[in-house]
């Protein structure tokens, strides 16, 4: 459950664990990230399903049919964890470290075999941009991937720097930053800020591990005891709030978290006025069922996580440990306050495995997309 769900949690804590298995599972992992309810559902049900699935899940169409896109999304996750990959073992790794890091942090289950923090300054900086990557759209990845294609690489390898740097100059490079991209980054800014203040730790450092929480990698190199009570609330934020809609990252995502923002702010108007505003995404206005469903998924995971901490505390945890961890198992993030071991109790074995579970496949839109209900036409 901890892999497929890209969780990372482990109860193998100081037990020493063969190669063969540690690529097993972070072969699990890898297939978690690219999403294992995804690839069942392109597999097996019908475009109308997927289409209910997608349009509640925020899944969103790069090729002609969803499963054309799934195949796009394919192709995209295997160049990247073959690009990444490669420059880890430029910086030093060996090949088999090399790609069980990427397996890994690219899945942003986290479960590495190496101290990411003691590797080289370049392997550093890779890890963090796989993090941040695997946090952002496909949509943009998507876009990134068929702008490249566009540029004139030919004149390049020729020594015509004049038409490349032309090439380079003719492409629209703001197309990128979507609303939810530069919300997500200006997030990550006050993220940072934030637990940088709270917690006394390095701004590069508390950059680093914000991008890990909120990305949903859970690389477990924060040392909780030293960050205090404040700094967990701020992990826990980050964690809440998640990564971007249609990534590999998990949390209740940066669009609903947009949107929830936008229905608040647009509360005053409605009592004062008695309109009901509507909420604008792109060029589309938000149908209020689809609101309805965002919001409940958006009230699920944090009363979920409340309650499931409130669990927790009667297992040996504060209330603090006990809602990192909780918001820890449902955004899929994996990163622990205590050691966990064999000997924890059944209940919280299972609770920690429901949480992930519901964080990973998320079962209100599951419900959706297989339902029989049809709309009918008016």
């Amino acid at each position: 459950m901890s892999a497929s769900s890209t969780t990372g949690l482990t109860l193998l804590e100081g037990v020493t664990v063969s190669k063969s298995l540690t690529l097993a599972r972070g072969i699990s992992e890898w297939v978690g990230g690219i999403g294992i309810i995804f690839i069942i559902l392109s597999s097996f049900y019908s475009s109308e399903s997927l289409f209910r699935y997608a349009k509640v899940l925020g899944i969103e169409r790069i090729a002609r049919s969803y499963k054309g896109s799934f195949l796009v999304v394919l192709l995209i996750y295997v160049i990247y964890t073959i690009v990444f990959s490669a420059i880890l073992i430029l910086s030093g790794l060996d090949v088999f470290t090399a790609f069980h890091t990427t397996f890994t942090v690219f899945s942003t289950t986290g479960l590495t075999i190496v101290n990411v923090l003691k590797l080289p300054t370049l392997a550093i900086v890779t890890v963090t941009v796989m993090m941040m990557f695997s946090a952002f759209s496909f949509t943009f990845h998507f876009s990134l991937f068929s702008s490249l294609f566009k540029i004139d690489w030919k004149s390049l390898f020729k020594g015509n720097r004049r038409l490349f740097t032309s090439s380079l100059a003719k492409m629209n490079w703001k197309k990128f930053l979507t609303t939810e991209l530069k919300l997500y980054l200006v997030l990550l800014f006050l993220f940072t800020l934030a637990f940088w203040y709270v917690s006394g730790v390095p701004p590069l450092r508390s950059f680093f591990h914000i991008v890990d929480f909120s990305s949903s990698c859970g690389l477990n190199l924060v040392n909780f005891e030293e960050i205090g009570e404040a700094g967990k609330i701020v992990l826990v934020t980050a964690m809440l709030v998640g990564s971007m809609s249609f990534s590999i990252g998990g949390g209740v995502r940066v669009l609903r978290f947009f949107i929830l923002v936008k229905a608040l702010l647009a509360l005053p108007k409605t009592f004062l006025t008695g309109e009901t505003s509507k909420i604008k995404l792109g060029e589309d206005y938000l149908k209020m069922s689809d609101f309805i469903v965002h919001l409940l998924i958006v009230f699920l995971f944090i009363s979920i996580s409340f309650f499931a901490a409130l669990v927790l505390c009667n297992y040996g945890y504060n209330f603090a440990d006990a809602l990192v961890e909780s918001a820890s198992a449902i955004t899929t993030t994996g990163d622990s306050p205590k050691i966990l071991t064999p000997s924890l109790p059944l209940l919280p074995k299972f609770l920690l495995g429901v949480l992930m579970l519901l964080g990973r496949i998320e079962i209100i839109p599951v419900f959706i997309a297989l339902s029989p209900i049809r709309e009918t036409e008016k």
